[in-house]
């Protein structure tokens, strides 16, 4: 029978490369099965959000308000409509639309006099494009600056239900109204006004000096912690270290070791529910934890995964009708604001990862925050980041496009460690180093030549699409970076001038942006330029416990060639034909053209990413396989003409025959007739491909084959980087959904005996 050398990611074996018999070979040994997490995922959670969306609007008002009574007296007056518009804005609902506008400009008209009201419609007013309410919003930035108590009152940095007056000295306060003045200042900030360095100075003084001893934060002094004012609490210093102190660090030590103590406060007693408080205000903390969750890039409270923890309770807990229920003094539509935000805000896109390994991975503490920041704003999405560990799951890592890490001193790989980089970026990923000094860059050197013995590092060229303005931004006198490509994507950059200061700063202005637009660009090349809607939208597929109805082995070639393109594409291939099409695949790889070996498969699958070559005896074994029954499949990897050319070249000569385009009534295409097939109308192109795919209702393949059989199948398109199922720049091909899709169909088909595709041929369909 033979055997053959399959290579298997270390971390999920016990072996990097192992020798198993043909018959036995099965990619289910290269990855493990993701763990499950429940029932949040994106379809989940977006029908969560849309039918929370829904039902706030239906509870509007005919005067375009939400409000519960219409007095307009109390210091809470026009809160609840701008709690409402704020979750909305928070969706995605578009302010121009007839009924946010409305509402909008009915908010916009109110006379508030409290500052849980003003702080929310700054936030609200912060978020609308353009100037439409920069009067309004400076109002209310006014209001809140002359509401906090000031330098030399009793408990300056701090706010109560109404403003005390610019003289006040003493009265009452609590950090939930705080919270609300602080966020609402923020906001403002972040729209573009001016807001006075004193004012964060009192701010970060008053929650540093009314932080327990046990770390976190309650309603008032003295008072013991709770889950909301300690999410508060966080949040507020988060906000002024990074208005304040990011560029100036040895002035915020004590406010960086009050966020470490409260982080460290809310690592111990995180739960869904409102810890150490009650439980009438579990929606409201949720909102407090997805902020501090953000700020601080942390996924985990500890062992636990806040934001899935949390969307659980909220899928677990919504109403059928949308809303979720009021609790104590708390209504259902304010409850129903705080779940929807929590959310949409908690599941937006990543960034980047940034990576915590070695002992300066946080000495610019607040580099990806700022970085952030700026590509939000810029690119007009909501985005997120997190701090992950090489040794989290893979479908951690996998969560953002890019895993950024950034060094000083020489850094230390061990081999486990390079594994998981080498896992991360076969998988998909792009790894994203910054030097800050000498030794960190050799150490990146070392690791790339280890994690990518046979991809060296290069520099890249001044008209790479990352300097030259293809991806987004033109960097004039780019940086020296240094690439390692598997002839397809890019696997790890390494940039040799070290971008993170600027951004830990927040410096956006002169040349220091470019430092900011270089690394947007690195995220857009990622992301071949498209928006991600969701952290949750990850490649990683979980292989589901399914009766199977069928099993197919196929053989991978193996050639003088590039022929083991995107391995790791298959793993999830074989999850996914097992999830949707009841159908065991049984994968080897590294199969000769010329070995024995190629004749106990029916089914075989060629790629590459150029012109190969194939030798007389591999040329014979090609004839005996077709001879035996079998079928060959292929793609031409990341569109490859030449590829596609030698492979047509090779096929004439065996064959003896032209391809031929499928036709549309193909049963391939539609997939009648055939068991587990499924419709491959409106299959979805990459962003490099729209074009070839412009006008055609299914998939562009191709034929070689007899009367009733095809002997050979191929997509001059690509389908091998789309079952990694990661956005790859300028692939011609099809997303990777619907290359799994073509995929399914190919193999079904090929796997069928000559009888049933002859019968098929006939239209002897059952």
């Amino acid at each position: 029978m033979g055997a053959v050398s399959v290579s298997f990611l270390g971390r999920w074996s016990a072996a990097a490369v192992v020798t198993i018999p043909l018959a036995i070979t099965s990619v289910l040994g290269f990855a493990p099965v993701v763990r499950a997490q429940g029932a949040v995922t994106d379809e989940a959670v977006d029908d969560a959000i849309r039918q929370a969306v829904r039902w706030i609007k239906e509870q509007r008002k005919p005067e375009g308000h939400w409000e519960l009574n219409n007095t307009g007296t109390d210091d809470r007056w026009a809160g609840t409509t701008a709690l409402a518009l704020l979750a909305l804005l928070y969706a995605g609902e578009d302010p121009r639309a007839d009924l946010m506008s409305d509402s909008l400009t009915w908010l916009a008209a109110q006379k508030l006099t409290g500052t849980y009201v003003v702080g929310t419609r700054a936030h609200v007013l912060a978020l609308v494009p353009g100037r439409k309410y920069t009067t309004e919003l400076k109002g209310d930035l006014k209001w809140l600056l002359d509401a906090v108590y000031q330098r030399g009152s009793e408990n300056p940095g701090c706010y109560t239900y109404q403003s005390p007056g610019k003289d006040a000295k003493s009265g009452n306060w609590d950090n939930s109204n705080s919270q609300f003045g602080v966020l609402g200042v923020w906001m403002a900030a972040e729209a573009g006004l001016e807001v006075p360095a004193w004012y964060w100075e009192i701010v970060a003084e008053h929650w540093i000096t009314c932080q327990t001893k046990e770390g976190g934060w309650g309603y008032l002094r003295d008072q013991p912690p709770t889950g909301s004012m300690t999410a508060a609490g966080l949040t507020a210093l988060f906000v002024a270290l990074d208005q304040r102190y990011a560029g100036r660090p040895q002035e915020a030590g004590g406010l960086i070791s009050a966020i470490d103590a409260g982080l460290t406060w809310l690592a111990r007693n995180y739960s869904a529910e409102n810890p150490g408080g009650e439980s009438q205000w579990r929606y409201y903390y949720l909102y407090g934890v997805e902020r501090a969750g953000r700020a601080s890039g942390r996924k985990h409270f500890r062992e636990k995964d806040w934001f899935r923890e949390g969307a659980a309770y909220l899928l677990d807990n919504q109403r059928p009708d949308g809303a979720w229920p009021g609790s104590g003094t708390m209504t259902d539509q304010w409850n129903t604001c705080f779940g929807l935000m929590f959310l949409c805000h908690g599941r937006a896109p990543l960034l980047f990862n940034k990576l915590e390994h070695g002992s300066d991975w946080n000495s610019k503490l607040r580099d990806v925050a700022g970085l952030t920041r700026y590509v939000g704003h810029t690119l007009e999405r909501l985005l997120n980041w997190q701090i992950v560990r090489l040794d989290a799951p893979l479908e951690d890592l996998l969560e953002a496009p890019v895993l950024y890490l950034r060094g000083e001193a020489a850094w230390t790989f061990e081999d486990t460690d390079v594994q998981a980089v080498r896992e991360y970026c076969l998988a998909g990923g792009l790894f994203f180093a910054v030097a800050g000094g000498e030794g960190f860059r050799q150490s990146v050197e070392s690791l790339a030549r280890r994690a990518f013995p046979d991809f060296p590092l290069h520099p890249l060229p001044d008209d790479h699409p990352l300097f030259n303005g293809d991806v987004s931004f033109p960097i004039d006198k780019p940086p020296r970076v240094l690439e390692v490509n598997n002839g397809l994507r890019t696997l790890l950059l390494l940039c040799t001038h070290d971008l993170a200061p600027a951004w830990n700063r927040y410096a956006v202005k002169g040349t220091s942006e470019q430092d900011f637009q270089l690394a947007a660009n690195v995220y857009l090349y990622a992301t071949d330029k498209t928006q991600v809607r969701s952290r949750l939208q990850t490649p990683c597929l979980p292989l589901r416990q399914t009766k199977t109805e069928r099993k197919i082995e196929v053989a991978r070639l193996k050639y003088g060639g590039t022929w083991d393109v995107e391995p790791f594409g298959w793993t999830r291939l074989v999850r996914y034909m097992n999830n949707e099409a009841a159908t065991q695949l049984l994968v080897t790889s590294g199969v000769a053209l010329d070995s024995d070996a190629l004749q106990d498969f029916h089914v075989a699958y060629i790629t590459g990413t150029g012109a190969f070559e194939l030798t007389g005896d591999e040329l014979k074994g090609l004839r005996r396989f077709f001879s035996a029954g079998g079928t060959l499949l292929a793609d031409a990897a990341g569109g490859s003409r030449d590829f596609t050319k030698s492979l047509e070249d090779y096929l004439r000569d065996v064959l003896q025959e032209e391809p031929r385009l499928l036709p549309a009534e193909s049963l391939i295409y539609t997939g009648r007739g055939i068991s587990g097939t499924v419709d491959l109308s409106g299959v979805m192109y990459r962003r490099a491909a729209l074009g070839m795919g412009k006008g055609r209702k299914y998939p562009l393949l191709k034929a070689f084959g007899e009367r009733g059989r095809f002997l050979a199948l191929y997509s001059p398109l690509d389908l091998s980087t789309g079952l990694l199922g990661t956005p790859v720049y300028n692939v011609q091909g099809y997303e990777p959904a619907s290359a799994l899709k073509v995929m399914r169909n190919l193999l079904l088909y090929a796997d069928l005996s000559r009888t049933e595709k002859a019968r098929l041929y006939r239209g002897e369909t059952e």
